[in-house]
């Protein structure tokens, strides 16, 4: 037993050791980086800065590891600036081999260097890469795939649209939310059509979700092919409500009748995101609609009914009192009653606005 406890104890000193030695290691290799960081950071920075003055043949070479650093600062330095600056940073890039080493980097088996090769690769522009890029996006590390996919339409956003638009209506570990903002990147008419491409040919939970992050785009371009596909089949609920509420959004006339044809449909969420568009693009021969509405059994109807009346461009204060005045049951009269405050919350905030605003203007036209 005596024997068997020195064992021990010997055992438990030899662990502590070799825990001690594995912290310290690791702290000398963290001070090293951070040293080499520094250094980098201090001879390279000015240089980044001055890039238009610095002289390309007199650059200084860069190790291994130093180049790594270097592409940290590297890309945070590109993504500061624009333009011509952007287009000599990567001039002054490819002189020192930072398109190589990114390229080895893709093969690295640390997810953060591969990472950090994509967003240089992408920043670069770089087409030679394009093939090792495009294997990455069906890679199962979600964040990698993303960040290649981004890289790809940095490269050439027309030739990166079909190889993405299968992949985002499949991957359901995509936010569509960062979608439509790495989309964004290819300009807002490709984004637009790309988004709704995908949302065809995708999976209806994902389709509804990148429907719905349409109206970040600001461009039409993919409504007419939204429009065509509601009519080629009958969408899935989801996806027809989301349809409802981008055309809400984009505020354009062609869609009030697809509007209109949806304010009785079966499902009632269908219900409220048209009659919450009526109140976008509608007229006022569509206050009768809205007010038919009151009497829906769901609440969420009926309540988007009375703010979408209250929206409507021919609504005044004194119209909405006389409604409310006269509905027959007092269900839909308290539908109206919020609604109305609001309403005069909203016109007290416009003539505050107002006067201000002519008051700011007073002296000038003076």
């Amino acid at each position: 037993m005596l024997e068997l406890w020195y064992v021990t104890a010997l055992s438990i000193a030899c662990m502590i050791l070799l825990l001690l030695v594995g912290i310290l290691l690791f702290r000398m290799s963290r001070h090293a980086k951070q040293r080499r960081r520094q250094r980098v950071t201090a001879l390279w920075q000015p240089l980044l800065e001055r890039c238009h003055e610095a002289s390309l043949d007199g650059l200084p070479s860069l190790t291994p590891p130093e180049h790594i650093a270097f592409l940290y600062l590297w890309n945070e330095q590109n993504e500061a600036t624009s333009g011509a600056t952007t287009a000599q940073l990567n001039r002054m890039a490819r002189h020192v081999g930072s398109d190589r080493v990114a390229k080895s980097l893709l093969r690295s088996r640390l997810l953060r260097r591969r990472i950090l090769a994509l967003v240089t690769l992408g920043r670069l522009r770089d087409q030679s890469a394009w093939q090792e890029i495009s294997a990455l996006l069906i890679h199962s590390n979600s964040f990698l795939a993303f960040q290649a996919a981004q890289a790809l339409l940095l490269i050439d956003a027309t030739a990166a649209i079909p190889l993405l638009v299968p992949l985002i209506g499949r991957r359901t570990d995509w936010s569509p939310l960062k979608i439509a903002s790495m989309l964004s990147t290819a300009g807002p008419d490709l984004a637009s059509e790309a988004i709704v491409q995908a949302a065809r040919q995708g999976d209806p939970v994902v389709a509804s979700r990148l429907i719905r992050h349409l109206p970040t785009t600001r461009s039409a371009r993919g409504l007419p092919a939204l429009r065509q596909f509601l009519q080629e089949r009958p969408p899935a609920d989801d996806m027809l409500a989301a349809c409802l509420f981008a055309f809400g959004e984009f505020r354009e006339q062609t869609d009030l009748q697809i509007i209109r044809d949806h304010l009785s449909h079966p499902a009632w969420y269908v219900r409220v995101q048209a009659a919450a568009a009526l109140g976008k693009v509608g007229t006022q021969d569509d206050e009768a609609r809205l007010i038919a509405l009151f009497n829906d059994e769901q609440w969420w109807v009926r309540y988007r009914a009375g703010e979408a009346l209250a929206s409507l461009p021919s609504m005044t204060e004194d119209k909405l009192e006389r409604m409310q005045e006269t509905l027959p049951t007092p269900e839909a009269q308290e539908i109206l009653a919020p609604v109305l405050a609001k309403f005069r919350a909203r016109q007290a905030q416009r003539s505050i606005h107002g006067a201000a605003e002519r008051t700011a203007l007073a002296p000038t036209s003076q």
